[in-house]
């Protein structure tokens, strides 16, 4: 497995993950109306041209303070894809924001999407970001252990919305973004 920067050729791929991922993990995490919605209206065909353009905005960069990683394996198969862009930040501080971290549902567990925080850490660092965060659904326990074992701080709550149904969702912050990769060191 290795990782690299998409272009808007992953497009079809990259969506094929995440809306498997995303109606997997959630399952039983959003209300049922709002998950059957998605499993009806957003799929992989109707991501793929989300994706395509927001990919192809990233490479040229037109999107030049956005990151984004593909994790593929040696036959060329892409099994995770994680993208981040400038967040909101009250203090003044240049944070990142992680806005997608998929890992195909067969390949977790064997560190793909550790190695894909870190590296868009690493990308949003060069960038000049200082901190970086990612927000989560309160009711998602998987990613949350994920994000503590991997040294993020519970920062924040947000109330977000989803098929016109109110969620919430946890941040979690590195405030040094370099830490993202110690943690990773240190995560089993």
């Amino acid at each position: 497995m290795y990782l690299r920067k998409p272009t808007s050729a992953d497009a079809m791929p990259v969506a094929r993950v995440l809306v498997q991922t995303f109606l997997s993990a959630h399952k039983g995490q959003i209300p049922e109306e709002v998950w059957q919605w998605r499993q009806r209206e957003w799929t992989a065909e109707f991501m793929s041209g989300i994706w395509e353009r927001m990919l192809g905005e990233i490479s040229s960069g037109n999107r030049s303070r956005e990151s984004a990683y593909v994790a593929e394996t040696a036959s060329g198969q892409i099994i995770g894809i994680v993208k981040a862009e400038p967040a909101d930040d009250a203090n003044g501080g240049l944070i990142g924001e992680v806005t997608a971290l998929y890992v195909d549902t067969e390949h977790q567990g064997r560190g793909v999407g550790r190695r894909l925080l870190v590296a868009i850490a690493e990308d949003q660092a060069a960038k000049g970001f200082t901190g970086l965060q990612v927000g989560t659904l309160i009711t998602n326990t998987p990613a949350r252990l994920f994000y503590e074992a991997m040294g993020g701080q519970l920062a924040a709550e947000r109330d977000i919305e989803d098929g016109g149904h109110p969620l919430r969702e946890v941040i979690y912050r590195w405030h040094d973004i370099k830490r993202v990769g110690q943690a990773q060191k240190n995560c089993s």
